[in-house]
């Protein structure tokens, strides 16, 4: 599966390395759950309350508040963003999933709400390791600090 930072994401990043007035940075950035095996670059097959688990059970997007200082890579290597913070989700009312249908991805969103599912607030992907349904109530989905891995490498 593709991981890393978005198209609309991407090119923000070239408009600022190129000094052409980039819109404003983003000031938090939110990590949401998928069952896409495969999200697009623009999001496009990314659905509010479809792929993307409802809040009727308690499901919401978690802020990633802090990210580990990022380090200038070796030639050609890649340069990667990595959470600071553990990252968790729990299924406090009902299950996100059913056991048939398992999280396959992160995404990431510029925003909490779960309407928004557009390339606008898209900010990227990454696969999860290993699947999980969060089926039931009292499942806990975590991310440790230093495991959502977000890369760019030099073309």
């Amino acid at each position: 599966m593709a991981s890393g930072w978005g198209a609309r994401k991407r090119g923000t990043m070239q408009i600022w390395a190129v000094n052409q007035s980039p819109p404003s940075a983003v000031t938090t950035i939110y990590a949401g759950l998928d069952t896409n095996t495969t999200v697009a670059d623009d999001a496009s097959n990314v659905t509010a309350s479809g792929t993307e688990p409802s809040s009727s059970n308690g499901y919401a997007r978690v802020a990633v508040t802090t990210w580990n200082t990022i380090s200038t890579p070796s030639n050609d290597a890649a340069a990667q963003a990595t959470n600071s913070t553990t990252l968790s989700w729990t299924s406090s009312v009902g299950g996100f999933s059913t056991g048939a249908t398992t999280l396959k991805s992160v995404t990431l969103w510029n925003s909490s709400t779960l309407a928004n599912v557009s390339a606008t607030y898209f900010e990227g992907r990454a696969p999860m390791a290993t699947p999980r349904a969060v089926d039931v109530v009292g499942i806990t989905l975590t991310i440790a600090s230093g495991g959502l891995v977000m890369g760019l490498i030099s073309a």
